[in-house]
């Protein structure tokens, strides 16, 4: 099945400049990540994708992201263990990778959770995907 992104989220000057970065996406769920990778390389960025927290979490030392967009809920282990495991681990690259937490949660979740696990931000994937650029370009901005 072939994927398309409105038109109106493909890159536009008033969005912020994510080209070039390397984003680290874990997330289970096909369809949202699909049009996330979408979005995110018409925008210039490059997308590593992964669907559970155990092989990300092996796996995200060497590729050495600028950023990580993770769900928060995942089978087995959650984004709020990924997160955890990162803040925690003896590479001081990892301990402060800007993290973004998405999730399909809306009025019922507490964001201070996600916020108190380890992640900067914490978004709802059916916001706006031109948000989803501007968090992560906020949040790169802020960690050079």
């Amino acid at each position: 099945m072939t994927k398309q992104v409105n038109a109106q989220h493909t890159h536009s000057s008033f969005l912020p400049d994510i080209s070039s970065r390397r984003i680290l996406l874990v997330e289970d769920e096909p369809d949202i990540a699909e049009l996330l990778i979408v979005l995110l390389e018409a925008e210039g960025a490059e997308v590593i994708t992964f669907h559970d927290a155990e092989t990300a979490l092996a796996q995200i030392e060497s590729l050495r992201p600028d950023i990580l967009l993770c769900n928060v809920k995942l089978p087995h282990h959650d984004g709020h263990w990924l997160v955890k495991k990162l803040r925690l681990h003896s590479c001081s690259f990892l301990q402060h990778l800007p993290a973004i937490a998405i999730t399909s949660y809306t009025r019922d979740f507490p964001m201070s959770l996600a916020l108190n696990a380890g992640f900067d931000r914490c978004l709802s994937k059916i916001e706006n995907l031109d948000q989803i650029v501007s968090k992560i370009s906020e949040l790169l901005s802020d960690h050079p």
